[in-house]
């Protein structure tokens, strides 16, 4: 135990004599998670409270269906409606070059006559329906046959991605259908009048009557709703975890290149002491970072108009996940530190692996948002497990029982980053690196 933790008194002393490298493994991380929350908070999440998709629309019907398509678009509030470019209004032509140029994302053009051509085929509709009730036997509007159809011509900038097409064209079929259902409501009002002159309609326009409501089950009365500070405060600081390789390795190769190793080696320590005095000193400091980054969350965060971080209740469960994520990390950086030969190796290697780590978990674009096959790879980052853990512990008011699969993925993880640590270290000595 003395030997123990004699190791981790010189690991402190290294940390502790670059106080200007310590600041930065603290500050940095809490610059960064406060700069890309800022980022896609104001990117993404804008987008609820400020229309600001342009789209260009040419209503050459100027009749109920532009009226109600334009009224649809503006309140959904994600779409900012353009009639008229520089006080002139927008013709097709126009619409066409904006869109292909880029200046415009989407132009939709409503054709002349559109809403008579609804008309006629819902006053066909109807009165074939109600023929049919007055004269069930040889009714000759039955045989009358609608073929016209409408034509709304969509153009879309090539650099929209195609959910977003499908998500767009999806709410102009809403609208359509709408507008047909309040002419079969009207049509039928008017037809019923003519037949029953007493009749008289109620004054009240077709109006949905199915609605959605969104639940996020998690046991509790209370409803728990994910914001952009929820997802990257946990997703940044298990970023900045990982890179602890690089100082980490550089610190390994170091004292390896200085002749350190030489006088470790004479003394009768296991490597694997020498390994867990490492573990057990950075893993304070990934532990110090994670807090500060949940402290930011907290309380800089929301000085710039962003949601303020929110936890839950199970702060057990949150210490679990911190010890258990900074262990998988500093297993991966031993790792790296003592199969690189130098400095450049473990860098290049270090930045590139935990880059492609974090992509891979999700933690720059949500795993259910990637195609199939990156869903499948996602399953096997460490960065993955953690951040589920964190999300679960969050927003699901997740136990201790809920997280425990994602406690044993990362300590399976240490397991053998530290295993392969030692097995290399067995097979080859790091006097001859």
């Amino acid at each position: 135990m003395f030997k123990f933790f004699s190791a981790c008194r010189k690991e402190s002393l290294i940390l502790i004599r670059d106080l200007a490298g310590l600041i930065m493994l603290f500050l940095m991380p809490m610059i960064m998670v406060t700069i890309l929350a800022l980022v896609q908070e104001q990117g993404w999440s804008s987008l609820s409270r400020d229309p600001s998709i342009p789209v260009l629309l040419v209503d050459e019907d100027q009749d109920t269906l532009g009226a109600k398509i334009q009224e649809g678009l503006k309140g959904s509030n994600v779409f900012k409606i353009y009639t008229s470019i520089d006080g002139k209004p927008v013709n097709r032509e126009t619409a066409k070059q904006k869109i292909a140029k880029g200046e415009y994302n989407i132009g939709v053009i409503i054709p002349k006559g559109s809403t008579g051509i609804i008309r006629h085929k819902v006053q066909v509709m109807v009165t074939q329906i109600v023929s049919g009730i007055m004269m069930p036997v040889d009714n000759p509007f039955l045989d009358i046959k609608v073929n016209d159809s409408i034509n709304i011509l969509i153009y879309f900038d090539p650099g929209i991605k195609g959910t977003f097409k499908y998500a767009f064209m999806s709410t102009m079929k809403e609208y359509s259908m709408f507008i047909e259902s309040s002419m079969i409501f009207s049509s039928f009002n008017t037809e019923l009048r003519k037949m029953f002159p007493q009749y008289r309609p109620p004054k009240m326009d077709y109006r949905e009557s199915v609605f959605f409501t969104e639940i996020f089950p998690g046991g509790k009365d209370e409803k728990a709703i994910p914001s952009t500070t929820q997802h990257n405060v946990p997703a940044w600081a298990l970023f900045a975890m990982f890179f602890i390789v690089i100082p980490m390795t550089g610190s390994m190769i170091k004292e390896r290149d200085e002749g350190s190793m030489i006088r470790i080696n004479t003394m009768p320590v296991p490597y694997l002491t020498i390994f867990m005095a490492k573990v057990s000193v950075y893993a304070v400091v990934c532990v110090i970072q994670f807090i500060l980054m949940m402290l930011a969350g907290r309380y800089v965060l929301p000085l710039a108009n962003i949601p303020s971080l929110t936890v839950g209740s199970n702060y057990m469960g949150i210490l679990l996940m911190m010890v258990v994520s900074s262990l998988a990390a500093l297993g991966f950086a031993i790792a790296v530190g003592t199969i690189a030969r130098t400095h450049q190796q473990a860098a290049a290697f270090g930045v590139v692996s935990v880059v492609v780590l974090t992509a891979l978990g999700g933690l720059w674009v949500p795993v259910y948002l990637m195609p199939e096959a990156m869903r499948s790879l996602a399953l096997w980052s460490p960065l993955n497990w953690a951040h589920v853990g964190f999300i679960d512990l969050f927003l699901r008011q997740a136990t201790i029982a809920d997280i425990l699969p994602q406690v044993f993925k990362l300590l399976c993880f240490f397991v053998i980053t530290i295993s392969i640590a030692l097995l290399y270290r067995r097979v080859k000595s790091p006097l001859n690196n």
